[in-house]
């Protein structure tokens, strides 16, 4: 589900300027930014239920010798997550992928995404909440990333 946030930025950067060269700590400034433009926005379009997560709740196929395994503990919505720089292979590239955190809830908003047999009007509302938020982020993700690449160029980020 993690989307690569640097690849507006490459393809932006190409065609300004063959020759700039970024070190993975300054392109991970960049598309830091832009993912945590993409993250505000993904909140918002990430469904949230009423249950209450205390304890944890019993969820997917839990049984009682992995009981703890199966444990929802919070809501998909605060579950999203990046590490600037980092791709979801937790590879130093300088890209940020934004997604959800741990394996669960990454296969929880595929299919709330994505959909299911036998969904009801609710779930249907839901559905592709990812790919609307990546279609509302792109000018906010693009103008947090270009104030951050001035700043990395040293350029005033106001001109």
């Amino acid at each position: 589900m993690a989307k690569d946030m640097g690849e507006f930025l490459e393809n932006w950067i190409d065609s300004v300027d063959k020759g700039i060269r970024l070190s993975p700590a300054d392109k991970a400034k960049i598309t830091g930014a832009g993912a945590e433009a993409f993250s505000k926005v993904l909140h918002d379009h990430t469904p949230r239920s009423n249950e209450i997560y205390r304890r944890g709740r019993s969820a997917g196929h839990a049984n009682a010798k992995h009981h703890n395994r199966h444990r929802k503990t919070k809501h998909l919505q605060d579950s999203i997550t990046y590490k600037s720089g980092y791709t979801a292979d937790k590879l130093h590239t300088g890209d940020t992928d934004v997604g959800f955190e741990g394996k669960y809830y990454d296969f929880l908003a595929k299919i709330v995404n994505n959909g299911q047999h036998h969904m009801s009007e609710k779930r249907y509302a839901n559905m592709h909440f990812y790919d609307k938020a990546q279609q509302e982020a792109k000018k906010s993700v693009k103008e947090a990333e270009l104030r951050a690449f001035k700043e990395v160029m040293n350029h005033d980020s106001d001109k």
